[in-house]
């Protein structure tokens, strides 16, 4: 009854491709609320999707009584709760009413709870569901956040197997070179920090695949610098300790950079890793040349004066620190690069030991 009453095709709207202004999801109408298109036409859409929800409202209802009741027997309705069940419910995260998806999304988590032997098929169809989107199979999706609520909320509350793991986090890291990572950002960190807690390298993991992509994609967005600020709160100590000094030689390529909002954010981003960090760097003196560097070129070069007064400051502060002897005369970027080589041995172990298996693996359906 359930099925057939709410495992019904989605609108035309959901399998539109994406206009310039969506995201998965309506830019301008926030997250994951957008209809099929723009003014009147997507209003008309969303209200319809809103009256078609009401008329299945009482079959989702009906079901959550169902397995509210102290005499369900999750494992006794397991084999009729399985993973196409799950698959049909996940589909419904991609409906153009906010409410149906919210509702179904809390029909998922419920129905992990109740019925224990659901859950590896519910986070299963979740996955899915999600790299279809992320993969570009399905050029929008109206529900990124409510997928990326219930798998966070699977990793977080149920045991969650090691091939799942991988695969979702092959899937997070195909999130990242999303063209709209902008309207999800917040939801796939959360997503990352919980799977961190399975799978510790994560993080680190998605540190390195962000400077792949500023490096071989040439992306220098203000989306992926944010990102990485936000996981270096999370990032295990002793993985930084190695990472850092080849983050910092792919921000201080961002000082100068024409988008001033980039610059001051990259070089913002450098002085709270200094602080953080002042021991290292205060015994690293060779290897910090390119970043005062950077600095002394934003000085000569850089078009907007807040970022020439940014660089001059950073510079007088990296004198009192003693990280630096002087903020006047340049030195050649070549007596960087013995400390660089280091730690791209790191980043490359990292690259080759946990990003290859998890973007190219030898056996997986993503």
């Amino acid at each position: 009854m359930f099925a057939s009453n709410v495992y019904r095709p989605l609108p035309p709207s959901a399998y539109a491709a994406a206009d310039d202004d969506e995201c998965g999801v309506d830019a301008a109408d926030g997250y994951g609320f957008g209809g099929g298109g723009g003014g009147g036409g997507g209003q008309d859409a969303a209200a319809a999707a809103a009256i078609e929800f009401q008329q299945t409202a009482m079959a989702y209802q009906a079901f959550r009584a169902f397995v509210d009741r102290l005499a369900f027997d999750g494992r006794a309705a397991g084999p009729h709760l399985g993973r196409r069940f799950a698959g049909g419910l996940a589909h419904r995260l991609n409906a153009a009413d906010p409410n149906e998806r919210l509702t179904a999304r809390d029909t998922m988590i419920r129905l992990r709870e109740t019925c224990p032997t659901a859950g590896a098929g519910v986070m299963d169809a979740a996955v899915d569901e999600l790299a279809d989107f992320a993969y570009g199979y399905a050029p929008r999706h109206n529900g990124v956040d409510e997928l990326l609520d219930l798998i966070t909320d699977t990793v977080v509350y149920a045991e969650v197997e090691r091939s799942a793991v991988k695969k979702l986090s092959r899937v997070l890291l195909r999130l990242l070179k999303h063209p709209n990572l902008f309207s999800f950002k917040p939801k796939v960190i959360e997503c990352i920090r919980a799977l961190d807690s399975k799978h510790e390298e994560l993080i680190p993991a998605v540190l390195v695949f962000i400077m792949d992509i500023w490096k071989n994609h040439n992306a220098k967005t203000i989306v992926l610098l944010r990102t990485m600020v936000e996981l270096y709160d999370w990032c295990n100590k002793e993985h930084w300790i190695h990472l850092q000094l080849s983050v910092v030689g792919h921000l201080s390529k961002f000082f100068s950079d024409y988008d001033f909002q980039l610059a001051e954010e990259s070089m913002n981003f450098w002085i709270r890793i200094l602080h953080e960090n002042l021991k290292y760097w205060q015994g690293r003196t060779d290897d910090i040349r390119v970043v005062a560097n950077a600095l002394k070129k934003v000085k000569r070069t850089h078009w907007n004066s807040d970022c020439v007064k940014m660089a001059n400051n950073l510079l007088n502060i990296m004198v009192l620190k003693n990280v630096i002897k002087d903020n006047s005369e340049e030195d050649p970027e070549e007596m960087f690069q013995e400390g660089k080589s280091k730690v791209i041995n790191y980043c490359d172990y990292i690259s080759r030991k946990i990003l290859k298996p998890l973007i190219n693996p030898s056996k997986s359906t993503v």
